[in-house]
């Protein structure tokens, strides 16, 4: 099951960060006449990256926090 799930976020993840980043920063760069505007879809991402970090961390501090009070 984990190894399911691990290799399913990095499958999606690559598949939207890396496959679809040409054709993003061409748009950003056409619709906002800046040459650094891929900078926000980097941002956006390293943003995605530190959320989900965040939930598997809470998470994992949830599943400590049950387990040392049932044992």
């Amino acid at each position: 099951m984990r190894t399911a799930g691990f290799s399913l976020a990095y499958s999606l993840a690559t598949a939207l960060f890396g496959g679809f980043t040409a054709a993003i920063s061409t748009t950003l760069i056409e619709v906002t006449a800046d040459r650094a505007a891929p900078g926000l879809w980097m941002t956006f991402a390293a943003l995605c990256s530190l959320g989900a970090t965040f939930m598997v961390y809470r998470r994992g501090e949830a599943s400590r926090v049950a387990l040392a009070a049932t044992g």
